[in-house]
This record gives structure tokens, sequence and C-alpha cells, in this order.
């Protein structure tokens, strides 16, 4: 699932690790991924992307690179409130 902000994600993260669900976390670059698990067993992923604008030559020669998530730098450098895939999964039209 794709979440609407960094915030939206940060909370997730605290619901899922309250409830013993997350089962890891990992920043692809140009996505900021949750991994967890629901009672059945079945693993799923939530996800934040960063905005097709924000998206550099940098940022998307590193998506081969898996790095630990730090939610905390992500929103410091993106944004709390900046909405997820703006240009990529969403239209950048209005």
């Amino acid at each position: 699932w794709e979440v609407d902000t960094l915030t939206d994600l940060a909370e997730t993260a605290d619901r899922l690790t309250r409830l013993g669900a997350l089962k890891g976390s990992s920043d692809h670059s140009t996505t900021k991924a949750l991994y967890g698990e629901d009672p059945d067993g079945l693993e799923f992923e939530v996800c934040w992307l960063v905005p097709a604008d924000l998206v550099d030559d940098v940022m998307l020669a590193d998506r081969a690179h898996i790095a630990p998530l730090d939610l905390e730098a992500e929103i410091a450098r993106f944004g709390a409130a900046t909405r997820s895939g703006i240009g990529i999964s969403r239209s950048a039209v209005v």
C-alpha cells in the first residue's frame, strides 16, 4: 500500500511495532518502505514514493542500493506533509 505522507508512514511504523507486525523497513532511494506481516503470516509492504519533481539523477542511480530506512532523516529531507508519488502514482495535474 502507498501512504500519503511520511508522517503517515511513521504512524504506520509505530502502529505495526505496537502490534508486533513490523518485520522490517528499507530505503530504496525513490521509495521508503515498511514490511509487515498479517495475523495469517502474509507479508505486505507499505510505502511512500518520492514525488517525481524531487527525484534527481543521483536518486535514480541509487535505486539499486537498498539502505536502512531513517524516517526522521527522510522527514527532515522531504517534509512531514509532502504528498507521496506526485507525478508517479498520482497525477501532478490538479
